[in-house]
């Protein structure tokens, strides 16, 4: 008999998604799908589903919480509905789930209420990335605010706000304490916690028990080896992906368009993704808009350009280079949460700029070290290994810890 799962998910899930949180979210369900009897059960922020007493219940819930002296974050206090409570309790009691998944820290509270209400069932959170370090990395770095998916639901002026200096450290700085907290009693109340990067799981493990530590556990998004690692052919032109509506990218696109008109090299760079802010023009710098085809972007010319500058989580658009046999160049951050480090990649500034000015003089050395990269991801991040580690994860093998 098959294993039920519930996943108790923030968002819909649409079935043909090539990046970002909705694309390792597909392919979760996939895998668990295969194996596994899954139910779904959604809960939307009281900005998409909830009139002004559930906006009210959430504000009530945040200063009700600092009272009492065990504060709760506003991205977890913004999915607090009563009326949800009642909702996950009676489905867990219909469905009778052997295991409850959960998308988020965001969705802490309802990981506490089943493990109070339903203390045999298996508990899953998937943090993703680790909340609580990146509001730190936000306000240490004094970068803005992103809504990210729910852009769209919460109100322009309420953002705006939030984006004053002065809300937004103290906001940040609130959130990352709070979060810490909740961070803490999500692993108290569940039985696995995931996390896609190792570097913020290490941050986690250094403020836990070896009994919580235990629980952590690290789960890239899969790549899928489309083309073997090739040797970029001449005329070389660097690439770069991803729309600048997403802070880490658009601040990687500054950087670039800031580098050609600084150093003018004589190799193109083609920028792709749906554009909101406007850049002066830049020779050799071309913004081609969105692509109709990953393979449109990683042609067997293109170098991908992956500089990242907001730490935190792992990224992706490096695994993407890799998987359609693209050299992926980028910094120390590019890189970081992926277990493996080449200064032949993960370049510093001044190195990024050399080869950037002449790719031809080193990429003998680039592309040695992207063909063990490739290897490397074949080896821990394949769709099996995805596979085979979220089923054992969410059912692990008769004898092994829990």
């Amino acid at each position: 008999m098959k294993n039920r799962v519930l996943m108790v998910m923030t968002r819909d899930i649409p079935q043909d998604v090539s990046n970002g949180r909705e694309r390792t979210l597909s392919f979760i369900r996939k895998a668990i799908g295969d194996h596994m009897d899954v139910t779904e059960f959604k809960i939307r922020s009281v900005f998409e589903d909830g009139g002004w007493r559930a906006k009210i219940g959430a504000a009530v819930r945040v200063g009700w919480s600092v009272l009492r002296g065990a504060p709760c974050a506003l991205q977890v206090a913004m999915f607090s509905h009563p009326r949800k409570r009642t909702a996950l309790l009676r489905a867990v009691e219909t469905i009778k789930p052997d295991v409850i998944y959960f998308d988020g820290i965001r969705l802490v509270d309802y990981a506490i209420l089943v493990r109070r209400s339903v203390p045999g069932c298996r508990i899953v959170v998937d943090f993703d990335d680790l909340m609580s370090r990146r509001a730190n990395i936000l306000r240490e770095q004094d970068f803005p605010l992103s809504a990210g998916y729910l852009e769209k639901s919460i109100p322009g002026p309420f953002v705006r706000l939030a984006n004053a200096r002065l809300v937004r450290n103290a906001f940040l700085g609130y959130e990352a304490f709070a979060l810490k907290r909740q961070e803490r009693a999500a692993i108290d109340s569940s039985h696995a916690v995931t996390l896609v990067s190792t570097e913020d799981a290490q941050s986690l493990r250094r403020s836990l028990t070896n009994d919580e530590a235990v629980k952590t556990h690290v789960i890239a998004p899969p790549m899928h080896a489309l083309v073997p690692m090739r040797r970029p052919t001449a005329p070389f032109r660097f690439v770069f992906i991803g729309s600048d509506r997403q802070l880490q990218n658009r601040l990687a696109i500054e950087y670039l368009v800031a580098l050609w008109a600084r150093i003018r090299p004589a190799t193109p760079l083609v920028i792709y993704g749906r554009m909101a802010g406007r850049y002066a023009p830049v020779p050799n710098v071309e913004f081609a808009g969105f692509a109709p085809t990953q393979a449109d972007v990683y042609t067997g010319c293109s170098i991908a350009l992956c500089p990242a500058f907001l730490r935190g989580g792992i990224k992706s658009k490096v695994l993407e280079a890799v998987s359609y046999g693209c050299v992926p160049v980028g910094n120390e951050a590019a890189f970081e949460g992926l277990g493996f480090h080449d200064e032949a990649l993960a370049m510093s500034d001044a190195r990024l700029e050399r080869f950037v000015a002449d790719p031809a003089a080193d990429l003998d050395r680039v592309v040695a070290a992207a063909t063990r990269f490739a290897a490397y991801c074949e080896q821990h991040f394949s769709m099996p290994v995805f596979d085979r580690r979220w089923r054992e994860l969410i059912a692990p093998p008769a004898g092994s810890p829990s």
